[in-house]
């Protein structure tokens, strides 16, 4: 029966190396989920300021077209034969 000991000592150790790993299993699982998060804000960030200067830079464009459809060809907004913007560009 000296045997019932060493197992006793064996499995005991053999539980808290796996509660050690699964405790640092569940604060790798928290470090991940806050990684995440920040990954994700910044993406929405980044989204959201490209889409920003895209609606600015189509509104721009937009409103110079219109202002440009009333003048005659020929005037100032004309660029000739395959233009495409305003003068000035």
């Amino acid at each position: 029966m000296t045997y019932v000991p060493a197992l006793l000592t064996t499995v005991t150790a053999a539980v808290r190396r796996r509660l050690a790993t699964t405790r640092g299993a569940v604060r790798d699982a928290g470090a991940s989920a806050l990684e995440f998060a920040i990954i994700a804000a910044v993406t929405v960030l980044a989204a959201s300021v490209i889409g920003g200067l895209v609606y600015t830079i189509v509104g721009d464009r937009a409103e110079e077209l219109e202002n440009c459809s009333t003048q005659a060809v020929g005037s100032a907004c004309d660029d000739g034969p395959g233009g495409g913007g305003p003068a000035g560009d």
